[in-house]
């Protein structure tokens, strides 16, 4: 197995086990000293997503014949979905999509919603097709709110319609984000994303990226974000929902 090709490709294909035994044991004693490797691998495996079900919507809207000039070409001509998987994760990871850049802004309070949601934009229903046991959320709740400074408790976080499936700490350049998921029987993932706030407080403002409804709002120490595919009338009933039961 050669690495002079797109190793993202390698390591997409490692973590979805499609690499023979020989590969994956010849990878694993690269990434055994290459630092690089073994930090890149930890970005992907960082997401928790499966990312045949999760980058499926991202490569439907992805910019193909910009994704395919960055990969090497191959003794054949066409371009395997994994290929793309790894680019469009490449792109993710510098911030761009086409020929715009996102994750660039003046104000830090918009740089992480814009954040949140082209993570969420990768959500499907598959995504968050498994529900912990109620040990293992609760703690899950616990680890995240304590990483966060906001007590998570399942009771509080209980939503109509919605099932409510993990909580995680998720890292952006050092910036450490909460999230929190639910499946909603009608619209499909639904995220509320916390972050440490280094602003002001505001009351909730509603808006929409990337197709999906979101409501913000933050206190004297952390700002919050309600986002899915529900109506904005949804989304902000919901927002009001969890920002009576969580204190922060």
């Amino acid at each position: 197995m050669s690495f002079s090709g797109n190793t993202d490709e390698l390591l997409v294909a490692y973590l979805d086990n499609e690499l023979s035994v020989y590969e994956r044991a010849e990878l694993e004693e690269r990434l055994s000293h290459d630092d690089y490797l073994a930090k890149r691998l930890a970005f992907f495996e960082h997401t928790s997503l499966p990312f045949k079900a999760a980058f499926e919507p991202l490569l439907e809207a992805a910019p193909l014949a910009k994704l395919q000039t960055h990969l090497k070409p191959t003794a054949t001509s066409a371009v395997s979905r994994r290929s793309l998987i790894a680019a469009a994760v490449s792109f993710l990871a510098l911030g761009v999509i086409g020929d715009r850049t996102f994750l660039h802004f003046a104000q830090p309070e918009e740089n992480w919603r814009e954040l949140v949601a082209q993570y969420m934009a990768l959500y499907t229903p598959e995504t968050l097709a498994e529900t912990p046991t109620n040990q293992a959320l609760e703690a899950q709740l616990q680890s995240t709110g304590t990483g966060l400074g906001v007590p998570l408790i399942a009771a509080n976080l209980a939503l109509p319609n919605a099932t409510l499936k993990n909580a995680r700490v998720l890292a952006y350049d050092e910036q450490r984000i909460a999230q929190i998921t639910w499946l909603d029987a009608t619209s499909g993932p639904l995220a509320l994303c916390i972050t440490h706030n280094t602003g002001t407080p505001m009351t909730s403002q509603n808006e929409q990226r990337l197709g999906m409804n979101i409501v913000y709002w933050a206190t004297p120490s952390h700002m919050f974000m309600v986002i899915g595919h529900g109506s904005a009338a949804q989304m902000s009933d919901i927002a009001e929902k969890l920002q009576k039961n969580i204190s922060a």
